[in-house]
């Protein structure tokens, strides 16, 4: 994915946590009744008889400790319970049984690694203890199964108060409904996830926090689904009292921004200010789809899309070497010479016609380039 603000670039095949866990809860404070709680799937009374081995997280924090006891045996996935104590008691806090644990293999001399977290698609640990929310105090994220993203590891997150820790739905949903532990950037005191469905539909999201709680701010969507096989952007904003949503497509030549191909049939630059018109194909299944009008701004951001409505559709005049298009009350059409080489721009509005010079030397790509894809696109229409 193409990177926007503090969006990462996220086009790998997931690789699961490391350590995962059944669900859990926490006590109010170390001197709270314990709280135990196990998976669905998790068999206690076979557990209880099997061969165990017990793992002391490493050191995450002065005030804490965990442990992970995890049947000794060579399967991948295996049933455990992880246990967390306040430092210098023997009283669990947190006791969280799962069906399915995976000890983290650079365990050694009877320790597993806490507070790992490494983005994107590689290992997040059982424990992950940082400032979420950016108020100064510590708070908590314990892996409880694998319900992310492609089976991968999801949490549970608890946020640290002065008198302990208290749960947080609202951080835990951005820990159970994308892959993994959200990203923490504390300079910027924002939070980003990412998510996925199979090959072809991504997804970041970036959030800041509001009275303790995240904020959507902007997210980025790939779906190599959509004809334009282009990126789309979301930002929200507040207006009147209410969160406002503005979603435009983003252009990036590089190819990182869209998960499909595209090509340039035809291009140029505007005078004076510069900006960019092109129709492009995307590639769909190896061949490349129907021609699409774009106008970027300098911030790759498409102003306008064409065709983007049912009945859009382009008009080739080859005799008067024009392409045109319309949107509601106006004309759009790109005057090429008679090689199809692109002149001139006029924007028609309610009979009269503003022509648009372009930059010297910018034209790129042919009219007869353009309708020989919307030929070959009419044609694969037809089959």
């Amino acid at each position: 994915m193409r990177s926007f603000s503090a969006l990462l670039p996220m086009r790998a095949v997931w690789r699961c946590g490391f350590l995962l866990l059944g669900t859990l809860s926490l006590a109010a404070t170390a001197s709270a009744q314990s709280r135990h709680s196990a998976d669905a799937g998790f068999d206690a009374q076979a557990f209880a008889h099997s061969q165990r081995r017990t793992y002391e997280v490493q050191d995450f924090s002065d005030r804490y400790r965990a442990t992970l006891e995890i049947e000794d045996n060579r399967e991948e996935f295996r049933p455990g319970i992880v246990r967390v104590f306040a430092r210098g008691s023997a009283k669990p806090l947190i006791e969280v049984a799962s069906p399915e644990l995976v000890l983290d293999p650079d365990a050694e001399a009877g320790k597993a690694k806490g507070k790992v977290h490494e983005l994107p698609y590689a290992r997040q640990s059982v424990l992950i203890y940082a400032d979420f929310n950016f108020d100064g105090i510590k708070d908590l994220a314990l892996m409880d199964g694998q319900n992310s993203c492609n089976h991968g590891a999801s949490y549970k997150v608890y946020v640290g108060t002065a008198k302990g820790f208290a749960p947080s739905p609202a951080f835990t949903q951005l820990a159970q409904k994308n892959c993994g532990l959200f990203k923490v950037d504390a300079q910027a005191r924002e939070l980003q996830t990412m998510n996925k469905d199979g090959c072809c539909w991504h997804r970041s999201a970036v959030y800041t926090v509001r009275d303790g709680q995240p904020l959507l701010q902007r997210e980025l969507v790939e779906d190599a689904s959509s004809a334009p096989g282009l990126a789309q952007e979301t930002r929200y904003r507040d207006q009147g009292g209410k969160r406002v949503a503005q979603t435009h497509y983003l252009w990036d030549d590089r190819g990182s921004t869209a998960m499909v191909p595209h090509k340039i049939l035809l291009g140029f630059r505007l005078a004076p200010a510069g900006k960019r018109i092109v129709v492009f194909a995307s590639e769909q299944n190896g061949q490349f789809g129907k021609p699409y009008y774009a106008a970027i701004d300098a911030q790759q951001q498409v102003e306008l899309l064409y065709p983007e409505g049912k009945g859009e559709t382009f008009a080739y005049d080859a005799a008067r070497h024009t392409l045109s298009f319309v949107r509601g009350a106006t004309t759009y059409r790109i005057v090429g010479d008679a090689q199809g080489v692109p002149q001139r721009m006029d924007v028609v509005t309610r009979g009269k016609t503003q022509p648009l010079a372009l930059q010297p030397g910018s034209a790129q790509g042919s009219l007869q380039a353009v309708a020989q894809a919307l030929r070959a696109a009419q044609a694969a229409a037809a089959q």
